[in-house]
């Protein structure tokens, strides 16, 4: 079931042979999980509700995945042998706690993509990984996120919203404060997955975030390979949840 999961969120158009028991849609199921160390709020949003928020949105980061030399040139001379192409040896976050962490793969690939705030975004590419790396310059500490950071408020906020290994789609929300990391952790259901994100301006340092998730149907199409039943996504038929959290 894992792995079949896992298909569904990857692929937009997805092909399902010889599957004759496809999960019913049912709108009203909406069995999330949160994971945190801090309280914050939810709010599900009305579709008016959702698009009066356009005019206090702030403009995400775009997601880099190219190495940026230069940048690294200056990483490497603050920071020696921390984190190289294919090693590291930092301190590491490991959920409420830190631990020495050294590690080196010739099969796996760390590049310094971008870098704001206090912040370094390294990008590893490895096998069945496709993770990001966070270097903080106020402690030296990495931490380790599923997808392109949005780092707000000066580098206090950062959000990691969209897939995460395990085949479900999840906003993770880190407030990063003197002396320890607050996280909360919002799961949703199998087969949502977030198709927008939203980032409004705050009047104190909590960004809100509003998550824009949707589950598809399935319909029968014509099988021309002749093998079994053949499945994609019903556009027309879905579930839509707008969720705030701040």
């Amino acid at each position: 079931m894992k792995n079949l999961s896992i298909l569904l969120i990857l692929f937009i158009h997805l092909n399902i042979y010889g599957q004759s028991d496809l999960p019913k849609l049912n709108c009203e199921e909406f069995d999330y999980s949160i994971n945190s160390n801090t309280r914050m709020n939810l709010k599900f949003l009305s579709l008016e509700n959702y698009n009066i928020t356009d005019k206090d949105t702030i403009q995400k980061d775009k997601v880099k995945t190219n190495e940026n030399i230069e940048l690294n040139k200056i990483f490497q001379k603050k920071y020696p042998n921390k984190i190289t192409e294919h090693c590291i040896n930092s301190n590491y976050y490991d959920r409420d706690s830190i631990t020495n962490l050294t590690f080196c793969d010739e099969k796996t690939k760390i590049k310094l993509v971008d870098k704001k705030a206090n912040f370094y975004i390294f990008k590893i590419d490895a096998f069945e990984v496709n993770n990001y790396l966070l270097f903080n310059t106020d402690n030296e500490v990495i931490y380790t996120i599923n997808n392109f950071p949005q780092i707000l408020e000066n580098g206090k906020v950062v959000i990691d919203a969209g897939f995460e290994y395990g085949g479900y789609n999840v906003i993770n929300y880190y407030v990063f404060e003197k002396k320890e990391l607050k996280y909360f952790e919002f799961i949703v259901p199998m087969y949502y997955h977030l198709q927008n994100l939203k980032l409004l301006k705050s009047f104190n340092y909590k960004t809100k975030v509003i998550g824009d998730f949707i589950r598809y149907d399935y319909k029968e199409v014509p099988n021309k390979e002749g093998f079994g039943k053949k499945y994609e996504y019903d556009k027309n038929k879905y579930c839509r949840k707008l969720i705030m959290i701040f």
